[in-house]
């Protein structure tokens, strides 16, 4: 059975990637690292819907809390790797 590799793409450039073994927060479109984890200091994840404004896609504040904070913005697009995520850490899916 092969690795499983999660990628969830921000709004901004940003993103987190899951590889079963660590999450890792890249910046400038996966150009540079800013952090990684080991999933065993996996503490909990928050998501916050946020309604699309004049004719703007929703998108959701995600806040993944490790060994140091990871925060990035979603949106509706990724909706369904952003629940893969979730699932991934064993959180429940909201």
């Amino acid at each position: 059975m092969g690795t499983v590799m999660i990628e969830v793409k921000g709004a901004n450039g940003e993103s987190l990637l899951y590889d079963g073994a660590t999450v890792a927060k890249f910046r400038h479109n996966g150009m540079q690292e800013a952090s990684r984890n080991p999933v065993s200091t996996y503490r909990g994840i928050q998501v916050a819907h946020r309604p699309g404004k004049r004719g703007k896609p929703d998108t959701y504040e995600v806040l993944l809390t490790m060994s140091a904070f990871m925060s990035l913005t979603v949106e509706e697009s990724q909706k369904a790797q952003l629940d893969a995520l979730v699932a991934a850490l064993g959180a429940p899916v909201a």
